[in-house]
């Protein structure tokens, strides 16, 4: 009953600020203002609003540590009522002559916002990702194919955040070399992962007026999966960036 109640207050407390544009931009439809940037510190990506609706991103951790990838962000609806985002990217593993392995993925997402009232707003999202993975004598073709809304109440210190996501295709191709017989095996697997999804609640906090920490916990459902429930059903997140 209380914790009800501490729910209530929390939606229907009177507005502190009005719900800000830009603020949250992995969650929401919104971009960066031409001329912006935005340096996530845990993550090291850098993006920067350079045409009106319009911004690009990438990573900048070492080159040989990571993968290299840029993505583009474009707002195509901005409306009072309703904003949508099409995003899509591509990343390639740099280290991948040295590892002897090939990585390309190209991810695609489209995002709607909807202003619930003056500091609550719901962001819905979709996103796709194709992935193609080849070492001596196998490859890997993904498809996966996601869901995802987070609920948002800002005040005048920054926002606390409520997101529930949820897989609705995981659809894998392998071709290998078989140990026994030098034999080409070759087939596609379709797993069924709905009922692997994640609620997460975080708060996201402005400080030194240009700078946010954001920190949260989850939990993670992944039913069957011996091997991945050993390491826990908890997720924590952590990030700073600044504008």
């Amino acid at each position: 009953m209380k914790a009800s109640a501490l729910v209530l207050l929390l939606l229907c407390s009177p507005v502190l600020a009005a719900t800000p544009r830009n603020a949250l931009l992995d969650v929401s439809a919104d971009v960066l203002e031409p001329g912006e940037s935005q340096v996530n510190v845990f993550f090291g990506q850098y993006s920067r609003g350079i045409l009106p609706g319009v911004q690009v991103s990438s990573h900048l951790t070492p080159i040989l540590l990571t993968l290299l990838n840029v993505s583009a962000k474009a707002q195509v609806l901005d409306r009072p009522e309703l904003r949508v985002s099409v995003e899509g990217g591509a990343y390639w593993l740099a280290a991948g002559r040295l590892l002897g392995v090939s990585v390309l993925a190209f991810p695609l997402a489209a995002r709607g916002t909807v202003p619930l009232s003056d500091n609550l707003q719901l962001n819905l999202g979709a996103g796709y990702q194709h992935l193609a993975l080849d070492t001596d004598g196998t490859s890997l073709n993904r498809n996966l194919l996601h869901v995802e809304t987070t609920l948002v109440r800002h005040d005048s210190r920054g926002a606390f955040l409520l997101t529930a996501k949820a897989p609705l295709i995981n659809l894998q191709r392998v071709r290998a070399e078989s140990v026994l017989g030098n034999r080409i095996l070759e087939g596609t697997l379709a797993l069924d992962d709905v009922s692997s999804w994640s609620v997460m609640f975080a708060r996201d906090h402005l400080f030194d007026k240009k700078g946010h920490v954001r920190f949260g916990i989850g939990y993670r459902h992944r039913p069957g999966v011996i091997l991945v429930e050993s390491i826990g059903p908890v997720m924590l997140t952590f990030d700073m960036y600044w504008r």
